[in-house]
């Protein structure tokens, strides 16, 4: 554009000056993304953070007004948090909707480190919707720099421990009722615990109960609303679950209310396992379980 022509359009009364530099055409919707586009582009930035998540519809991410820029430029923009950083590479920008952003594997760290009670859902959902690999995320933590940088241990343990697990949890009842029975289980109140257990049908297929003791053929199964909302999800559910009665197994669900009360929760499922392996010892249990692939999570 020509100095007179943005001469022009600074005096037109088509435009208006949102930043130094950046005007937004008069009687254009005003959105969020207008917003941020334009403290990018004042900035000379790119959205991060919870501004990133946003866009990549990371769950339970509020939008925010939040750009990163280079660690030695300094800007001021209202109503923006801005970030500095002096580790930016290209793998690490991209665009989303058409704004400048940083990667996922690099939003999920930074929206982690940012708020570490929201790690474990964010990397849980992008890995169990295979969005990004894990070698990925612990790949651009470690080319971040763990050591100085808050909150980064913990997020390096938390991808570790995703290493040894077949499968990601993308639910947080779920991650609740298994939490409720592993500290049964250090409690003496339960057996050991396998969760994401693998169980393989008579046909080759696999099934994964969310919570199992496998020694009486039981499952504790996470319905959350959210996750069982459709007729699609429901009906899936109800197949899986078939299955793995036509195998011997017992499948009880466990909503939302249950997890409210843990002690309840613990002395039902308890009970259930009593009557289960009651039955087994009585030689009314259901037959073995199917064989089970090497290296299930215990």
């Amino acid at each position: 554009m020509s100095a007179a022509a943005w001469r022009w359009l600074a005096s037109s009364d088509d435009w208006q000056r949102v930043y130094q530099g950046v005007y937004r055409r008069v009687g254009a919707p005003q959105t969020w993304e207008q917003v941020l586009m334009a403290g990018c582009l004042a900035g000379d930035g790119i959205a991060s953070h919870r501004a990133a998540g946003a866009l990549w519809r990371l769950p339970e991410i509020e939008p925010r007004l939040e750009i990163i820029i280079p660690q030695r430029r300094k800007v001021i923009l209202k109503g923006f948090e801005v970030h500095r950083t002096c580790y930016l590479q290209p793998v690490d920008r991209c665009h989303r909707a058409g704004i400048p952003v940083t990667s996922l594997a690099r939003t999920v760290i930074d929206v982690s480190l940012q708020a570490p009670d929201m790690a474990p859902v964010v990397v849980d959902h992008v890995l169990a919707r295979r969005k990004v690999p894990l070698a990925l995320l612990t790949n651009r933590l470690q080319a971040l720099g763990t050591t100085g940088r808050k909150g980064a241990g913990g997020l390096f343990h938390l991808l570790e421990e995703r290493q040894g697990r077949g499968r990601s949890v993308d639910s947080d009842l779920q991650r609740r009722l298994e939490a409720i029975a592993l500290d049964a289980y250090k409690a003496g109140l339960l057996p050991e615990p396998h969760f994401e257990y693998p169980v393989q049908l008579s046909d080759g297929r696999w099934r994964y109960p969310d919570t199992a003791y496998p020694f009486v053929s039981t499952g504790f199964e996470a319905h959350s609303y959210k996750h069982h909302s459709t007729l699609p999800d429901w009906a899936a559910d109800c197949e899986r679950n078939l299955d793995l009665f036509g195998e011997g197994w017992l499948i009880v669900p466990v909503t939302e209310i249950q997890v409210r009360d843990p002690v309840r929760l613990v002395a039902r499922m308890a009970r259930i396992i009593a009557v289960r392996e009651a039955g087994r010892a009585r030689g009314q249990a259901a037959p073995p379980t199917s064989p089970v692939r090497t290296g299930a999570r215990r």
